[in-house]
Order: C-alpha cells, then sequence, then structure tokens
C-alpha cells in the first residue's frame, strides 16, 4: 500500500474527489466541483442538501495501519465540504440519515475533508465496500477460474489418450465460453455497484 501511494503520488494522481461549497444564509450552492449539489432547505438554522458525486473516496480498513506512516487517506481522498453562514455553535453532519461528524461553524466555514468520516457509516461507506466486494468477487473468479483453470495450466497429453483431440478442445472452447459470460455477468456488478447516487446530507445544529 506504501507502494502503491508513492506510484499514484509520482504519477500526480488527482486527490479531488469532489467538493461542494454552500452558503446556508442565502441556501444556494456557491460551488460544486465533481458532484451535483441542490439545496432542499435551509432552515431551523441548519441546511439539508443533496450532493450526487461523480467519484467515492476510498481507504481499505485492513490496510489502517499503513496511516502512521504516510497520511494517504487525506492527500489522496479530498472528499471537501465547505458551508458557510452558519450561525456559530457546533454542529452534527449527518449522511442519509447517519450521523458522520460533528463539526463546529468555523471548521465548516473553512472546508474540511469529509473522507475519514464518509468512510466510517453510512451511505457513501456503503456503497465503497459494495464496490469492493464485486471487485474482489471477479478478480478472485478471473484468477480461479480463467487464469488458473485455463491458461495457467496446459492440456497434458494423456488426456488425448482418453478423450479424443477433437472432442477435447470443442468441450474446452464451450467451457471458456461459458466462463467468459459469467464474467461478463460479474462485470455488470461491478459496474451497477459503481452507479453514483444523490445522497442527503444534513448539517443540523447541537443543542
Amino acid at each position: 500500500s506504501l507502494m502503491a501511494a508513492s506510484i499514484l503520488k509520482g504519477l500526480s494522481f488527482p486527490p479531488l474527489v469532489s467538493s461542494a461549497e454552500l452558503n446556508a444564509t442565502s441556501g444556494k450552492v456557491v460551488d460544486a466541483k465533481n458532484c451535483t449539489v441542490e439545496i432542499l432547505s435551509a432552515k431551523d438554522g441548519g441546511l439539508s442538501f443533496s450532493r450526487r458525486d461523480g467519484a467515492l473516496p476510498f481507504f481499505p480498513t485492513d490496510a489502517v495501519s499503513i496511516l502512521q506512516w504516510t497520511p494517504i487517506l487525506e492527500e489522496l481522498n479530498d472528499y471537501r465540504l465547505k458551508v458557510t453562514g452558519l450561525a456559530a455553535g457546533k454542529y452534527e453532519v449527518r449522511a442519509g440519515g447517519k450521523k458522520i461528524a460533528e463539526l463546529t461553524s468555523d471548521r465548516l466555514a473553512e472546508g474540511v475533508n469529509l473522507a475519514s468520516a464518509a468512510l466510517g457509516g453510512g451511505p457513501i461507506a456503503e456503497q465503497v465496500q459494495a464496490v469492493r466486494t464485486a471487485v474482489e468477487n471477479k478478480n478472485r473468479y478471473h484468477h480461479d477460474s480463467i487464469f488458473r483453470g485455463m491458461v495457467l495450466f496446459g492440456t497434458p497429453d494423456w488426456i488425448y489418450s482418453i478423450v479424443p483431440r477433437e472432442e477435447f478442445e470443442a468441450k474446452k472452447q464451450a467451457i471458456i465460453k461459458e466462463r467468459h459470460a459469467h464474467l461478463a455477468g460479474m462485470d455488470a456488478l461491478v459496474a451497477k455497484a459503481c452507479e453514483m447516487k444523490a445522497n442527503t446530507f444534513d448539517i443540523v445544529p447541537m443543542k
């Protein structure tokens, strides 16, 4: 993971996932990068909005030990939110109705990277996990049933003493076709998991 982080940095990998800047006083979207934002309500001292991102933040939880050596989660996952015009105080940030952070109005006005908070739970974390699962399932199938099962090992000559070559090769090609068709279906599952959805965010004043 450290090597991958170094390679991505060397390739000038864009750190921005998406960024949204909102004004609670005017109830308007000031700026949005790689996301579509719509204000749902600006009342009762808080703010609700719909945010459809063009990308997802990502960091595997099983690699958390490397964070002591490099701030890769923050450096390569800039999932930014900036909210100005809030009354002084502390606020809950909720995604899909789930609390993901507690932030002051000053911190929100400065702008904050919500990558860690969003990956800790809620709809974004759930979609990231769904994407990872779909990709890992596809990769495992490709390795076990296509690469290892059909490519890595050749056909020993003694097989042809049991099954005629033409018959064996015909069956082999049918199996290859069937497995590639199944792989295409798994590709479709990955694509479906990656479909970006609008999530509702709430900025709620804390009592």
